[in-house]
C-alpha cells in the first residue's frame, strides 16, 4: 500500500466523521433562538427561579416552544420574560414549572393543570403564574437539619437501649433467666397448639361441601333476615293488639269491680228464680207422668191419640185437595175470569153508580 492510498483512506474517515458529527449536531440543536425566527413575548411570575437565565429552554409537553429572554427580580417574585416562537401557544389552563437538574441546568415546562375543554391561548404580553419544583439536592439540603437531629436522637435512643439492657442483665439472675426460658418454651408450645388448631380449622373450612353449605347459608341470610323482620313486625302488631285488649279488659273489669255487689245480688236472684223454675218444671213433669191434664191424657189415652191422629189425617187430606185445586189450570183460569169480571163490574160501578138504578128500572119495564 503506497502513501497516497493511506492519505486517501484517512481523509475519507475524517470526512465521514465530520459528516456524522454535523448531522448529529443539527439533529439535536434548537434553532428557536435564531435571529430570523419570529417570536412574541409572554411573562411568567414565580416565587423563585434558581438556574434560570437568558436562553433557558421553554417547553410545552416536552417540546421546545421558545427561550427565556430576561429575568427580573420584583417584590412579588421573579418575573421571567420568555420569547415564544410564532405558531406555538401557551393555554390559560397550563402552569409553568421550573425544573432543574443536579448540575444546575434549568428548563421551564408548561403542562395542563385543568381540563383542556374551553382553554384559550395566552395573548402576547400577558403574565402567567409559575412554580419552582425543587430538585433532589434542594430536598436533601432542606432535610439536612432534620436528618442531623434524627441521627442525634437515634444515637441517644441507642445509648438508652444499651443502658436498659445493662439494667436487665443486672436485675435478671439465674432463676429469672430460667423463668424467661420457661416462658419462651411455653410460648413455643402455645404457638404449636395454635398452629394445630389453625390446621384443624383449615381442615373444617377447607371442606368443599362445608364451603358450599356456608355459601348457601350466606345467600339465604338476606331472606332469613327479611322473614325475621316480618315476624318482628307481626309480633309488634300482636303486642299492640294485646295491649289494646288489656286496655279493653281493664275497661270491662273496672265497672265490674265498681258494681260487684249489685252483680252478686242479681246473680243470687237469678239462682233463686232458676230454682223456682226447676221446681215448677218438676211439678209439670210429675203431672204429665201422673196423667193429669190434657197432655198427660193425650200421652196415656190411646183412643184420644187415635182420634187426634185421624183429625190430623183429615186436615192433611183437605190441604192436599186444596193444593190440587190450586195447581189445576182450569180452576185457576176460572178464578182469574171471575176476578176480572168482578174488577170490571166494580170499575163500572165506581165510574157510574147510576147504572144499578137504571138496571133495576129496565128490568121492571115490560118487554115489548
Amino acid at each position: 500500500m503506497n502513501e497516497r492510498t493511506k492519505q486517501f483512506r484517512v481523509g475519507l474517515i475524517v470526512f465521514i466523521t465530520l459528516l456524522l458529527g454535523s448531522t448529529l449536531i443539527l439533529w439535536n440543536s434548537d434553532f428557536s433562538g435564531l435571529p430570523f425566527q419570529g417570536t412574541y413575548q409572554v411573562k411568567m411570575l414565580v416565587d423563585q427561579a434558581p438556574g434560570v437565565a437568558p436562553n433557558t429552554p421553554v417547553r410545552r409537553r416536552g417540546l421546545p416552544i421558545g427561550r427565556v429572554d430576561s429575568i427580573e427580580d420584583t417584590d412579588t417574585g421573579a418575573l421571567i420574560t420568555m420569547n415564544i416562537d410564532d405558531g406555538k401557544v401557551i393555554k390559560d389552563n397550563e402552569l409553568g414549572r421550573i425544573q432543574s437538574s443536579l448540575v444546575g441546568d434549568a428548563v421551564i415546562e408548561f403542562s395542563a393543570v385543568r381540563p383542556t375543554l374551553g382553554a384559550q391561548p395566552v395573548p402576547a404580553g400577558a403574565t402567567v403564574q409559575g412554580r419552582y419544583n425543587p430538585n433532589p439536592m434542594d430536598m436533601l439540603a432542606s432535610l439536612q437539619g432534620d436528618l442531623r437531629q434524627s441521627i442525634v436522637s437515634l444515637g441517644q435512643a441507642g445509648e438508652e437501649v444499651a443502658e436498659l439492657a445493662d439494667r436487665l442483665n443486672t436485675v435478671l439472675g439465674a432463676n429469672d433467666m430460667q423463668r424467661v426460658t420457661q416462658l419462651v418454651e411455653s410460648t413455643d408450645r402455645a404457638m404449636a397448639e395454635f398452629a394445630n388448631a389453625a390446621k384443624n380449622i383449615n381442615d373444617v373450612i377447607g371442606d368443599e361441601e362445608f364451603k358450599q353449605q356456608l355459601k348457601s347459608g350466606l345467600v339465604q341470610l338476606p331472606s332469613v333476615m327479611s322473614d325475621a323482620r316480618t315476624i318482628l313486625v307481626a309480633l309488634e302488631g300482636a303486642v299492640v293488639s294485646a295491649d289494646q285488649n288489656l286496655k279493653n279488659l281493664q275497661g270491662l273489669t273496672g265497672p265490674l269491680g265498681e258494681r260487684g255487689v249489685v252483680i252478686v245480688d242479681n246473680l243470687e236472684k237469678s239462682v233463686r228464680n232458676l230454682e223456682e223454675l226447676l221446681g215448677q218444671v218438676a211439678v209439670f213433669t210429675k203431672n204429665i207422668n201422673e196423667s193429669q191434664g190434657t197432655v198427660g191424657l193425650l200421652i196415656r189415652d190411646r183412643a184420644m191419640y187415635d182420634q187426634l191422629n185421624g183429625t190430623i189425617a183429615q186436615a192433611q187430606g183437605t190441604i192436599t185437595d186444596v193444593r190440587n185445586l190450586v195447581n189445576n189450570e182450569k180452576f185457576l183460569r176460572r178464578i182469574e175470569m171471575i176476578l176480572d169480571n168482578i174488577w170490571v163490574l166494580t170499575d163500572k160501578l165506581a165510574r157510574d153508580p147510576a147504572r144499578i138504578i137504571r138496571g133495576v128500572a129496565n128490568r121492571e119495564t115490560p118487554i115489548k
